[in-house]
Formats: structure tokens, sequence, C-alpha cells
């Protein structure tokens, strides 16, 4: 069986329960292992082409890696041929096995877009952080050099003894008035 990295997945639809083979325990079995051994990508093996949701296998191989009996195999892989979930095409050393739908539910192109969405999301993310930083370090700049320059150190009138001219900025509200 090959190896896969930690980093690979496969993408199951919840409304599968509804399929019709759903209940047959072996053909289900089969099929998600049918999902899960198909090629992501195009390629080549031993000379053949073979295309993305296609993979070389045997019946032998098959009933080694899934637990059933070859029987059981051939019943299941059956069952997926005659409602069009797979194809199969054997020659004396290897079998083709096809997921017929394999983009659609796997699309090749929907995972990238997710990806380059993730991308684009996480760089905007930390773009409004590193502005949003900026801003606020501009602003206590700001009003660090306005408290600086209205703050006596030594003595710290209360609003009702200063005149509207002389009260300080930090004591009245946005629209000039005092916050009382």
């Amino acid at each position: 069986m090959r190896n896969f990295k930690d980093n690979e997945f496969l993408k199951i639809f919840r409304r599968m329960v509804y399929w019709e083979w759903y209940t047959d325990v072996n053909t289900t079995k089969l099929f998600l292992h049918c999902l899960l051994m198909a090629n992501w990508k195009d390629g080549r093996w031993r000379g053949i082409e073979y295309k993305r949701g296609q993979f070389f296998t045997s019946l032998d191989s098959l009933s080694k890696e899934t637990g059933l009996t070859i029987q059981e195999v051939r019943t299941a892989l059956e069952h997926l041929t005659s409602t069009n979930e797979v194809t199969c095409e054997t020659t004396n050393r290897y079998t083709l096995i096809s997921v017929v739908s394999f983009d659609k539910y796997q699309g090749e192109q929907q995972a990238e877009q997710q990806t380059n969405n993730k991308r684009i999301n996480k760089q905007s993310t930390s773009d409004q952080h590193a502005n949003q930083q900026q801003n606020k370090n501009i602003k206590n700049n700001k009003n660090n050099k306005e408290i600086e320059e209205e703050i006596d150190p030594i003595f710290l009138p209360e609003p009702d003894d200063l005149s509207e001219d002389e009260t300080p900025s930090f004591w009245k509200d946005d629209d000039g008035g005092d916050e009382e």
C-alpha cells in the first residue's frame, strides 16, 4: 500500500448516508477505499498514463487492503460499476479503477480556491492588524504629547476651577463639552 503524508486528506459529503449502497458495508468500504487510493493528479505508472481519480490495483490487492474476500470485492465492484460510481479496465497484469465523479467528490479547483482564499484572508487580516497597530501607536503618541503639554505635573486643577478655554482636552467630550 502507498505511503501518505499527514497533510493529505479526503472530502466526504454527509449526504453520502443517503447513497443507495451506504447500507451495504462491503460496497461502502470498497468505494471509500477507491476514493482514498485514487490519484489526485495525472501521472505515469510503469510507462502507462493515468488520470486524476484513477489507480492501478488487482482483486488480490483490494482483498488484502480492505479485508474483504475476493468474492466480496468482485460483488462490491459489480455494485459500483452498475451504478456508474467506478469503471474497471482489467488486463492480465493489473486493473485500472476510475472513480467516475472524482472531481465532484474532490474538486481540485474548489480546493485551490479555498487555499487561495485562506492565503488572501490571512494576508488581509495580517495587514489589518498591522494597520490597526500603526494607527494605535500614532494615536497614543499624539495623546501622550497632548497630555504632556496640558498637564502640569505639580498642580492638576479640577474641571470646575477652569474656564471653558482652560479645560484640558482629555476632560472634554468629542463634541468639545465637559464630560459631566
